[in-house]
């Protein structure tokens, strides 16, 4: 039996965290992304196929989505230029409280090559950060990065290509320095 972890805002335009729990005792596979589209309990979208192939082909019974930021958006041209600050007020509560039921957790950074597509977005992830390491949580990425050294985006991987540690320091003074 699979129970469901689904959170929006009151007019479902913004998704702040979407998951399945199948085994409670099982290890759980959060993945950062960028930002949510449509995936929902009752509708799938591709990234949420990938994301449960990729968590079942590894071993994880359980997946959590979460998102730099929760604006529902299918094309990034779509997002906010200027970040909603109740957004992502509660986004960042939504993540201290699931990061805070899952210690010493891996966390798939998934966003691919869209964290420059707004300035807010490293911003974000600054503020992230720190949440996970309190938890004592740990980065990793699926397959290889990018030529600008951005973990690639979730829909976007190929199978077997495997996980690797994310050095997540060296990467927020990469992007910093990109800015």
């Amino acid at each position: 039996m699979s129970e469901w972890i689904y959170q929006t805002d009151a007019d479902n335009t913004a998704r702040y965290v979407l998951g399945c729990i199948t085994d409670p005792s099982a290890p759980t596979l959060i993945v950062m992304s960028i930002n949510p589209s449509i995936g929902a309990p009752d509708n799938t979208d591709p990234t949420l196929g990938t994301i449960r192939h990729i968590s079942a082909d590894y071993g994880y019974k359980n997946w959590i989505i979460l998102s730099l930021y929760p604006q529902r958006a299918t094309h990034l041209n779509e997002l906010d230029e200027i970040a909603n600050p109740e957004w992502t007020a509660e986004n960042l509560k939504v993540i201290n409280d699931i990061l805070s039921q899952y210690p010493g957790t891996k966390i798939w950074a998934a966003w691919g090559t869209h964290i420059q597509d707004r300035w807010y977005f490293p911003v974000q992830l600054a503020k992230i950060v720190p949440i996970a390491d309190k938890y004592g949580d740990t980065w990793m990425n699926y397959g290889p990065l990018t030529e600008a050294g951005d973990p690639r985006y979730c829909l976007y991987l190929e199978d077997g290509e495997g996980w690797s540690d994310f050095d997540m320091s060296a990467y927020l003074q990469n992007i910093e320095g990109r800015r």
